[in-house]
Parts: C-alpha cells; sequence; structure tokens
C-alpha cells in the first residue's frame, strides 16, 4: 500500500503544470528579460483605456451640453426651442467634442429639424462652447386642407416655404393664417413629413409662386393662388390668383416654367404692382406700361 501511495505522489508531482512551470522560468530569468512585466503592464493598461477609459472620460468631460450651444436667433414665428429638440432627438449628449467628425455630426444633427433650411456652419469655440451658424426655412403661404376621414369634417391650414416644404403646423394660431397667402388646391392632402416636400406637384407649384408675392401680399391685396384649368391638357400647372376684393387674375405658369411667349416673372408682378388694368385678367399677355408708351 505504501508504494502505491508514493508511485500516486510521485506521479501527482511530475504531473505536466505549464502555467506554474512558465511563471517559474520568468521569476528566475535573467535581469535582462525584467522590462517584460512593465511592458505586459502598460500594454494592457493601454487596451484597457482604448477600449473603456477614453471613450468614458470624453464623454463625460468634453461632450457637448445644452447649454453651450449657440445658434442663430429663431425668427419671431419659429416658437419651438429647435436647440432643445435637436439635442433631445439626436443624442448630442453622447457626442465627444473630442471626436474628430463632431462638427460635421453636429451640423448634420441639426439639418434635420424642419425649420432649418440649411446649416451654414458650426464652429467648436473654447471652454466646450458649440456655434451653429443656420439659415431658418420662412413660411409663405397656408394650404387649406380638408380633414380625410368622413367622420372628421372641417379643414386645417398647413404652413409651407417657397420650395413647398411641410412646416410645423403647431406653430401657428388660426388667427394667424390670416397674415399669410392661401394656397387652394381641391381634393389635396400633405402626402410628405413635416421638413419634407408637401407631395403635390401643383401645390408646390403655387408655394414658388407665394415665395415671389409674399413680400407684396399688402400692395397687391393676394389672398389665394388656385390651380386653373385641367392639369391634363397642361404641362404645367396654370396658377390663378383670386384679390381680398374677390378679383380673379390668371397668372399663368409657376415662376421659372413659363412658356414659350409667355411675360417673365419680372414683368407680370410689375404690371401686377403698377395697379393698371389687367386686359382680360390675364398677366400672361398683360401690356407692360414702357409697350404702351412704345406703341
Amino acid at each position: 500500500m505504501g508504494r502505491v501511495a508514493n508511485v500516486a505522489m510521485i506521479s501527482d508531482r511530475d504531473r505536466p503544470r505549464p502555467i506554474r512551470d512558465l511563471l517559474r522560468r520568468l521569476i528566475v530569468a535573467p535581469a535582462a528579460l525584467s522590462f517584460i512585466w512593465p511592458v505586459l503592464l502598460i500594454l494592457c493598461g493601454y487596451m484597457a483605456w482604448d477600449r473603456w477609459g477614453a471613450e468614458h472620460v470624453a464623454s463625460k468631460y468634453y461632450g457637448v451640453e445644452l447649454a453651450k450651444i449657440r445658434i442663430t436667433d429663431r425668427p419671431i414665428f419659429v416658437r419651438t426651442d429647435v436647440t432643445e429638440t435637436v439635442f433631445r432627438d439626436t443624442a448630442l449628449d453622447q457626442l465627444s467634442l473630442l471626436d474628430a467628425q463632431a462638427t460635421a455630426k453636429i451640423a448634420s444633427a441639426f439639418a434635420t429639424h424642419p425649420w432649418i433650411r440649411r446649416v451654414i456652419s458650426v464652429r467648436k469655440l473654447p471652454g466646450g462652447t458649440v456655434d451653429v451658424h443656420v439659415e431658418y426655412r420662412n413660411p409663405v403661404a397656408m394650404v387649406l386642407v380638408a380633414k380625410p376621414a368622413p367622420k372628421e369634417s372641417g379643414s386645417f391650414f398647413c404652413p409651407i416655404d417657397g420650395n413647398g416644404i411641410l412646416l410645423p403646423t403647431s406653430e401657428f394660431a388660426p388667427s394667424e393664417t390670416l397674415d399669410y397667402i392661401h394656397i387652394e388646391v381641391p381634393d389635396v392632402y400633405p402626402t410628405g413629413v413635416v421638413g419634407g416636400a408637401f407631395g403635390d406637384v401643383r401645390v408646390e407649384a403655387a408655394a414658388r409662386l407665394a415665395g415671389v408675392l409674399a413680400r407684396h401680399r399688402d400692395q397687391t391685396r393676394i389672398r389665394s393662388i388656385g390651380v386653373h384649368g385641367d392639369l391634363r391638357q397642361n404641362d404645367v400647372p396654370l396658377l390663378e390668383l383670386t384679390t381680398t376684393d374677390n378679383r380673379r387674375v390668371l397668372w399663368g405658369s409657376p415662376p421659372g416654367l413659363e412658356q414659350r411667349g409667355e411675360r417673365t416673372v419680372e414683368m407680370k408682378l410689375q404690371k401686377l404692382l403698377s395697379g393698371d388694368k389687367i386686359p382680360n385678367s390675364d398677366l400672361r399677355i398683360a401690356t407692360m406700361p414702357e409697350e404702351s408708351v412704345q406703341n
């Protein structure tokens, strides 16, 4: 029995243990190899920092702060806090200013807001301040839209800019819609999202004209823009103006899409602003004052 026990003890003692043997060899290694331990510690520390530490410190001490974002002053018609909305919806608090793409990412975040037409510049300033220079969209008209559901009778207005981009409807009180040109198109409803195109070629054509007439609305007394004629018979929508005293004037093609022989936008606008009688209530063939003198 004793012999068997000795054999078992010898077998356990002689069993290969690679990790223990490696540690023993490192301990008794020559002094020239003693630098391995510091190198291993430094390497492991760097890997841990790169994996977890740098990201944590960057987000905690160099993150974007809402209070330190400066943006171009909002126009009076923009009631929403654009900065707060963008900061919340795009998780800018997770972005580090140490990120090489920080300014580009901030610009992309602000470009998603429906009131922002374009982001002109983004600058990182000392102290973690971020300066954002933007151009806002300008509402030029209200589109009269009938509620689609049979149980929801009535209508409401959708604000749009001069490019036919749908703007937030919640920014305007019902009484404020009277301060804008109305676009009246039968059976129309927006198919796009807020901040995107309205989704109807007739509305977008009228929006282009509203962008031209908006600054002259008081002088021209334009109340609304509608579509004249059958779109199936015209390459582009024919637009018709209605004044506050219910006079109807055919404007013609949308700005920039004039047909051959049709008067230009500038000529039509000059005739409209002159206050002179418009022959046949058709601005496409209106006679300009200077042309009358020459004739």
